[in-house]
């Protein structure tokens, strides 16, 4: 279990878990099924590990942005970013800025294009002072250390849908 005192190394582990789950997911459907919408107000696979994609791709490249140290906790805000996205009974809406191309998407590059922003996120995390706060982000300002946890909730929220989706399809 992830909590508010883990080390950066176990944060981008408990993603890379998240991340490589997804793409098993994903291994288990064909083509088709990566397109196939599974059930209604749903995107599809290939869809969500776009969206997926896309957010830790922008979360990667924030994590090198300089920014000063922040004067308050810089864990603050985990708790709330836990509840708020590992609450799998609420719908959320996404920023505009990472809703998902409408595809169609191939299996393999789209795996890959998810391990690969995963695999940028955790180089650049390295570098990263995660006591520094990024202001004017969507979800308000955040401290790099809240970022990670962000990125590791929304994966794990996305993951949980994925779930269902894969179900949904193989049940087809």
């Amino acid at each position: 279990m992830i909590t508010q005192t883990s080390t950066k190394e176990e944060i981008l582990s408990a993603i890379g878990e998240a991340v490589s789950d997804m793409g098993g997911l994903m291994e288990s459907l064909n083509e088709i099924q990566v397109n196939t919408v599974p059930y209604e107000d749903s995107w599809t696979a290939g869809q969500l590990f776009n969206h997926v994609t896309k957010s830790i791709s922008g979360l990667g490249g924030a994590m090198l942005k300089e920014a000063p140290e922040a004067e308050r906790d810089p864990a603050e805000k985990v708790a709330g970013f836990q509840k708020t996205f590992l609450d799998f009974s609420t719908k959320m809406q996404s920023p505009d800025f990472i809703i998902p191309d409408p595809g169609p998407y191939q299996k393999q590059q789209t795996i890959e294009a998810l391990k690969q922003a995963f695999e940028v996120l955790k180089e650049n995390a390295g570098k990263a002072n995660l006591n520094e706060l990024l202001t004017g982000l969507p979800m308000g300002d955040a401290t790099k250390l809240e970022l990670l946890h962000f990125v590791l909730y929304h994966t794990q929220r996305h993951l949980h849908q994925l779930q269902k989706i894969t179900d949904a399809l193989l049940s087809k």
